[in-house]
């Protein structure tokens, strides 16, 4: 699979995840705003018959973690933004713009993690 479509499977469930999340915890609105532009970007490269399922299987597992409260909710996120940070820094090429708005959002993402 390109790198293009595991960023887009990525960002429809990170965005799934930060809807699931942001029906208890709502400092998860911005960050579920933010997914959902990092998932419509990378639909100019690729599109997938899993975007959907993709993203309300997420959102579905969002909303259980939340259940188990913030700090089960904060290691998840520490967990998946600190694997796209990985992922976009060994694959794509940081001196884009595009990219680089998405790397600061998902640091922005991880601090919530790790300083809230």
């Amino acid at each position: 699979m390109d790198k293009y479509k595991l960023a887009l499977l990525g960002e429809a469930g990170a965005a799934g995840l930060d809807r699931g999340f942001s029906i208890r915890y709502k400092i998860f609105r911005e960050s579920y705003s933010n997914e959902m532009y990092h998932w419509k970007y990378f639909q100019k490269y690729r599109r997938s018959f899993l975007e959907k399922p993709v993203y309300y299987v997420f959102s579905i597992l969002g909303f259980i973690i939340s259940l188990f409260g913030i700090e089960a909710v904060k290691k998840v996120n520490e967990i998946v933004e600190r694997n796209a940070i990985d992922f976009y820094k060994n694959n794509f090429n940081e001196d884009d713009e595009d990219i680089m708005r998405i790397l600061e959002d998902e640091k922005k993402h991880f601090a919530m993690s790790v300083d809230a």
